[in-house]
């Protein structure tokens, strides 16, 4: 039972967890999409149903149009399904308000998205320090984690200096940091690589898999490129709204055999 206000109500910024046994991190059931209606309905999401482990570094392919965004958005609470169910460290997202979904977001999962999204006038650590800011916490709680995740992505020496000053390769690192600052359970990443060079691409999914590895988080993401979806645990693919294949520990040929057999029959 959740804490109760001196006037027996639940306060709306408590978050209920409800832990259900199972040692999923993420959990869909028959998940659909619909936008519109009628004959013009599109069915962005069509009976999706996935289970993410603790740890698990899972990347979700598929053509444009699949799904795989609408489904990173809902599995980070951004977006709500038309039915179906997701459920997040136990805690199922449907019977949760906007607040409680707010903090769920906020204590739970960090967010890592091809565009940067960094302020320009806040220094590397500074941008890394914003999800905590934006809590209410205090800097000095988290000297210790900044000091090991700046260390993590290489970024001990540039911790003053300004996104303007920064490479887009330390500019991406900078958003991965603040995305991990917190600790969060879940890490959802959209197209992480998109704007990066091959080599700091790289660079990227191993610091994605080492936080997978290190700290026993959740990651998954959204890519469109073989390269990256290779290093991931596991390779789900999506077409018009269904999961149509996986592959685990996946080679970077096979996945591109995956993806012709799926356009050939698509």
């Amino acid at each position: 039972m959740s804490p109760l206000s001196p006037a027996g109500h639940c306060p709306v910024d408590i978050l209920v967890i409800v832990e259900n046994g199972k040692d999923a991190a993420v959990e869909t059931v028959d998940l659909r999409k619909v936008h519109g209606e009628g004959s013009t309905a599109v069915r962005a999401l069509d009976g999706v149903s996935l289970s993410f482990p603790a740890g698990e570094f899972a990347a979700i392919m598929g053509q444009s149009g699949s799904g795989k965004s609408t489904l990173l958005h809902i599995l980070g609470a951004l977006d709500q399904p038309s039915s179906g169910k997701v459920s997040v460290g136990g805690t199922e997202l449907s019977g949760l308000s906007d607040k409680k979904l707010t903090l769920l977001r906020r204590e739970k999962m960090g967010f890592v998205f091809q565009f940067f999204n960094l302020i320009p006038t806040l220094s590397a650590e500074e941008n890394v320090l914003l999800p905590a800011l934006i809590s209410g916490e205090k800097v000095g709680k988290h000297a210790e984690r900044l000091a090991e995740i700046l260390d993590l992505v290489g970024l001990s020496e540039r911790r003053t200096h300004r996104p303007d000053e920064l490479s887009g390769g330390e500019q991406q690192r900078v958003a991965i940091a603040r995305a991990l600052i917190r600790n969060p359970d879940i890490v959802l990443a959209d197209e992480p690589t998109g704007n990066l060079d091959s080599k700091t691409g790289a660079g990227v999914l191993e610091l994605l898999r080492e936080s997978a590895a290190r700290y026993g988080q959740t990651i998954i993401m959204v890519t469109h490129d073989p390269r990256a979806a290779a290093t991931a645990d596991r390779v789900i693919f999506l077409a018009d709204g269904r999961v149509v294949d996986e592959t685990h520990a996946p080679e970077h040929d096979e996945i591109l055999e995956r993806i012709k057999t799926l356009e050939s029959t698509g």
